[in-house]
């Protein structure tokens, strides 16, 4: 009797087995585990940046909030940055308009750098518009990319509602008469 109580419960079983199948197949085959990188993590705390201000007449140094470490998001921070300037600060920016910001891959320039193990550099293009872009203005765009190692060079095109410029290419050595007084200013 025992015996075939188990023999119907093991048939119960293997029929409603058998009828589960089809439901619970999708007729998707499961495939390997593909790792794609760590997880992507999603933080409120803004990064600290270093950009540079106007003060005295020469280029100050600040430390400001931005999205990321990026060199875009320092640069969109530094068009930005007039909205909490500190007092005696000021910026030659607040007639220009942040429109672009690339970063641009180049053969190496023998004239600016020497690094037997890098190929390439990189530029950063950055795009404005506005009517007139002063010396200070690009001394300020110019060395703030600069304080990026990875960028060599800054190339910045004019653009205003009569015309575009041609992109010209800067470092910030140029304008190194307007480091800081108690400071120095990225090559």
């Amino acid at each position: 009797m025992m015996r075939l109580r188990t023999r119907r419960r093991f048939v119960a079983a293997m029929l409603s087995g058998l009828l589960a199948a089809p439901v619970a197949a999708c007729g998707v085959e499961p495939t390997e585990v593909i790792d794609a990188g760590p997880a992507p993590v999603i933080s409120d705390m803004p990064a600290a940046a270093t950009i540079y201000l106007v003060r005295d007449g020469r280029l100050w140094p600040m430390t400001v909030a931005a999205e990321s470490p990026q060199p875009t998001d320092v640069m969109t921070a530094l068009f930005k940055a007039e909205r909490r300037m500190p007092r005696g600060a000021a910026t030659a920016l607040s007639s220009l308009t942040l429109t672009q910001v690339q970063l641009v891959r180049s053969p190496p320039d023998p004239d600016r750098r020497n690094d037997p193990d890098i190929i390439y550099s990189l530029h950063m293009r950055v795009t404005v518009s506005g009517w007139k872009i002063s010396r200070m203005a690009m001394a300020q765009i110019t060395c703030t990319a600069r304080l990026r190692p990875e960028i060599w060079a800054v190339e910045v095109v004019h653009v205003t509602p009569e015309s575009t410029g041609r992109p010209k290419t800067h470092t910030c050595r140029e304008f190194w008469d307007l480091s800081p007084r108690a400071g120095r200013l990225p090559p």
